[in-house]
């Protein structure tokens, strides 16, 4: 790749096939790269492609910069066009304070239902909750897009078996202080699974509980187990307590779920303009 294509001589950086689109969606800014490819990277100008990238928004879409750094649009100094802003590592993956919000925030928007389950899964366990168990778990997994999740669960369990077994296990996860104990019993349940196990935590107590899912796995390493999870949660709150960051752990998760995904999505190393 040439890294500096552009006569504006700025050092190209690289963005998703997928990411661009929705950026472009968004945007609806005229451009030059043509036919986007959805599995590869396409390398960008932070400069020339500012608009495209959101420059004129409250989100800026992310971008890996040559250094390995996430960063958005609104980290490069106006005179000088070169890249600055808050730099913060979470156990290898760089990134910008400007590209983790804005990464909270465009997952926020990607998976619009959050706010709501998040409500329901507060009032789960008490007397004025507005969902039974069952109906909870069908909700997380269609917010999580894994209704066969759901149908192996209905195919696996007597639908009186399957709530006896969810209200147990979330009760119980209400109130441990362990939480490799806290996801252990969702992993057993026939058909759930890590990711969706936690996807059940996450909505009910965002606080203390994150999903780990495959794209975070295979982006930054932590094993799909109860003793994974854990160790995940930890430096979630390791993070979030060294750089003071206003999110609790759940939101913390899902900008860095959108920042790495990129990487695990890129199939090939080629870049396309």
């Amino acid at each position: 790749m040439d890294r500096y294509r552009h006569d504006c001589q700025i050092e190209l950086a690289r963005i998703h096939g997928r990411t661009l689109k929705q950026a472009l969606a968004f945007t609806r800014a005229n451009h030059t790269f043509g036919n986007i490819p959805t599995t590869q990277w396409v390398d960008i100008c932070p400069l020339c492609d500012a608009y495209a990238l959101g420059m004129e928004t409250n989100h800026p879409w992310p971008f890996l910069c040559a250094d390995e750094v996430m960063r958005t649009v609104e980290d490069f100094e106006p005179t000088t066009q070169q890249p600055g802003g808050e730099n913060l590592d979470f156990y290898g993956l760089g990134m910008t304070r400007s590209a983790l919000d804005s990464a909270i925030d465009l997952a926020q928007q990607e998976f619009e239902s959050t706010y709501r389950l998040e409500d329901i899964g507060s009032t789960l366990l008490k007397d004025n909750a507005t969902m039974t168990s069952l109906e909870f778990s069908q909700a997380v997994c269609k917010w999580g897009k894994g209704l066969r999740v759901w149908g192996n669960l209905t195919r696996y369990y007597r639908l009186p078996s399957l709530e006896q077994v969810l209200d147990d296990w979330l009760a119980f996860a209400a109130v441990t202080n362990d939480a490799a104990s806290a996801i252990a019993p969702g992993v057993a349940i026939k058909g759930l699974g890590i990711s969706f196990a936690s996807k059940h935590l996450r909505m009910l107590d965002p606080q203390r509980y994150a999903v780990l899912d495959d794209v975070i796995s295979q982006g930054l390493g932590f094993a799909m187990n109860p003793v994974g999870y854990a160790l995940f949660l930890r430096c979630l709150q390791e993070f979030q307590a060294r750089h003071g960051l206003p999110y609790n752990v759940a939101a913390l998760e899902s900008g860095l779920f959108y920042l790495v995904r990129q990487s695990v999505r890129a199939r090939a190393s080629v870049l396309i303009r």
